[in-house]
């Protein structure tokens, strides 16, 4: 996605906040600035340290789950590397439709770090592929640890929370496809190339269709290593499900702190695991308003301020967590563009 793209979907992306924020705030009938401010300054410290420790559990784990695929394809980094990687992942899958934005900007820095463009592909299809299959994971969890919850949300929510079963089933089949049938990966690539050279968009279309056969070579031996490579997958989808674990966490960990009954734990995790679920249901950046909704529906007998909790949860778990992977990731951008400069001096 380029940067005029990415810029219009950033605008998009704080438009749907301030609707969204507007809409809760204006329509909610237990919700004042005072309640709010009460509410947030009287909470356990200790339970709000916990959800942001979820919150940089959320990151972390991704970076150890990179690590471990750049690792078993011989290419590790540190994990401070990993976690740039990470936080550039989170920040544009933030602010793209779709999280279409994520996986480009880690390969953008991987591939930087002279981590090979075919094991870069390799290693960001299987973690998404896993991490997709963990929301799947949690999704049958929640319906067999607690199958009432998922009746005391609104059809509507319900509706949402099927489609997103569905688009994130068949999103598993496609990265599966894509991770095992290089073929499939060559000829879209091929098709594109062509197309955009039909557009007058690209030239020297067979010198690009000749780089994309390499690539292809040097991905097909990816996938013969992946195959052996069982233990490693494994343990790479625990981490994603500790990943989605602690993003569930914060919510959990702020309706302790606000005052939540601690016996009604497992009921408040499956409620928010359903609205992970859901809230992939609708390809908005950030899932914004899906998300906001389907917490204010599936929390609504849990919780007396519903809206002043959602706003504490969601400001932590998302909010913060992304302002946090902006920072990383601009900050990482900035030393690299340093680095080049002294190096051009040097050679000067």
């Amino acid at each position: 996605m380029g940067g005029k793209n990415r810029f219009i979907w950033f605008i998009i992306f704080l438009v749907l906040i301030g609707v969204t924020l507007y809409a809760m705030m204006s329509g909610a009938t237990d919700f004042t600035a005072e309640r709010f401010w009460h509410l947030l300054f009287s909470a356990s410290p200790w339970y709000l340290l916990c959800a942001f420790l979820c919150m940089g559990g959320f990151i972390f784990f991704e970076a150890w789950s990179l690590w471990r695929l750049t690792k078993f394809f011989g290419h590790g980094r540190s994990l401070r590397r990993n976690t740039v990687y990470s936080a550039a992942d989170i920040y544009f899958s933030a602010i793209t439709p779709s999280a279409t934005g994520g996986q480009p900007a880690s390969a953008v820095f991987m591939i930087r770090d002279g981590i090979p463009g075919a094991v870069t592909a390799m290693c960001l299809l299987l973690n998404v592929m896993l991490y997709t299959v963990s929301i799947l994971i949690i999704g049958v969890l929640c319906f067999i640890l607690y199958p009432g919850v998922f009746f005391s949300f609104s059809i509507y929510s319900q509706i949402l929370i099927l489609i997103g079963f569905g688009i994130q089933a068949l999103v598993v089949v496609g990265l599966l496809l894509l991770v095992l049938k290089e073929q499939i990966i060559l000829r879209l690539a091929n098709f594109f190339i062509r197309l955009l050279h039909k557009l007058h968009l690209i030239k020297d279309v067979e010198k690009r269709l000749a780089s994309v056969e390499k690539m292809t070579a040097e991905y097909s031996a990816c996938i013969r290593a992946f195959r052996g490579g069982g233990w490693t997958v494994f343990r790479v989808l625990l981490l994603n499900l500790m990943q989605r674990f602690c993003n569930i966490g914060v919510t959990l960990f702020v309706y302790l702190a606000t005052g939540g009954s601690l016996s009604r734990w497992l009921e408040v995790f499956v409620t928010q695991g359903y609205v992970v679920l859901g809230s992939n249901a609708v390809p908005v950046p950030g899932a914004v308003g899906v998300a906001d909704y389907l917490f204010l529906d599936g929390f609504e007998e849990l919780i007396v301020d519903t809206t002043c909790v959602e706003l504490i949860s969601r400001s932590i778990s998302f909010y913060i967590c992304l302002v946090f992977c902006g920072a990383v990731t601009l900050g990482a951008v900035a030393f690299n563009m340093l680095k080049n400069r002294k190096r051009r001096k040097t050679e000067q």
